[in-house]
């Protein structure tokens, strides 16, 4: 079973690229070292300026176990890029099948 976290936040479109920026330099090694981590997807919705940082976890104790941690660093990255901070909501992934997908882009989309 896995587990997601899923972070909801609203920036402008100067916001989004140093978001992405402390997201791929600075919060994802610390996740990667973090025990039950097990992936990050960012998605970003053009239109309203809304991002969305889903973490996935291995279990829901390592999620939780997690939760202090992961938002202190949520707020750090928030308070750099400016961005303002909607909601965190916690889920079960009852299904997921990417593949062998890998993507990463810092342009933002139309």
């Amino acid at each position: 079973m896995t587990f997601a976290r899923v972070h909801t936040l609203q920036m402008t479109r100067e916001q989004h690229d140093e978001g992405l920026r402390i997201v791929t330099e600075e919060l994802l090694p610390w996740l990667r070292d973090t025990t039950g981590f097990r992936g990050l997807i960012r998605l970003a919705a053009g239109a309203s300026d809304t991002v969305l940082v889903v973490s996935l976890w291995a279990t829901e104790e390592t999620m939780r176990e997690s939760s202090e941690a992961v938002s202190q660093l949520g707020q750090l990255s928030i308070a750099s890029s400016g961005a303002q901070l909607l909601s965190v909501d916690e889920y079960e992934v009852t299904f997921f099948d990417v593949g062998d997908v890998n993507v990463s882009r810092g342009a933002r989309p139309s």
